[in-house]
């Protein structure tokens, strides 16, 4: 495989495959088809966009005010603080 260069970050930077596998061959296979699959969605992805883009709106007057102690994302309980990460799956049969 081709040397590396450029700026170094972090010990990961050494790290470099020396052949392709077939885990990577499975792996670019699978990115291939999660992105013929997102062009293949495209016409819902747009149709989805101009339904958003076209729907109802409100203005932030009509919304209530947020008190000043709720501006500020709250701690996840038993992280020592650090924030948790949610993700949110949204099918656009859900939607549309």
């Amino acid at each position: 495989m081709k040397k590396h260069r450029g700026k170094q970050s972090s010990p990961l930077d050494h790290i470099h495959a020396t052949a392709w596998t077939a885990s990577f061959t499975t792996e670019f296979l699978r990115l291939l088809w999660i992105v013929e699959a997102t062009l293949l969605d495209y016409p819902k992805q747009q149709a989805l966009l101009e339904a958003v883009v076209g729907g109802p709106v409100f203005r932030d007057r009509e919304l209530a005010p947020v008190p000043d102690d709720m501006r500020e994302a709250p701690a996840a309980s038993g992280t020592g603080g650090e924030q948790k990460e949610t993700q949110y799956r949204i099918a656009f049969s859900d939607v549309l």
